[in-house]
């Protein structure tokens, strides 16, 4: 399976699903189209590639960080609030939920390291 998708502000993004890993690009190209929209039920699901790449590939994928992966993701992503609130979360908001999920990440995989 492999996706491409359009964005605005000069971004594309390119997901490759083989087996049992994903591969997602984010290039740089000529703006158009529009930002994806995240429900609040899908931001794990969405975010979750992107985190395992800021934890395990960041200098591969030319990530400097949480705020540097938010900074990116607000270009091509709105990301909508809780399910009772209406609107889009901020960019301080982006970069908070991908901090929590990064902890929580972290937390799982060393756990099952001290079960080995």
């Amino acid at each position: 399976m492999s996706i491409e998708l359009n964005c605005k502000d000069g971004y594309n993004i390119e997901i490759e699903k083989k087996e049992d890993w994903i591969n997602i690009l984010l290039v740089e190209n000529e703006a158009f189209g529009e930002r994806i929209l995240v429900g609040a039920e899908e931001r794990k699901e969405f975010l979750t590639p992107w985190i395992n790449m800021l934890m395990h590939h960041k200098k591969e994928a030319g990530i400097k960080g949480t705020m540097d992966l938010a900074k990116k993701l607000e270009h091509i992503v709105l990301f909508e609030k809780g399910k009772h609130e209406k609107g889009v979360l901020a960019l301080k908001s982006i970069n908070t939920e991908i901090i929590n999920l990064r902890k929580e990440f972290q937390e799982k995989e060393e756990q099952v390291k001290i079960k080995k």
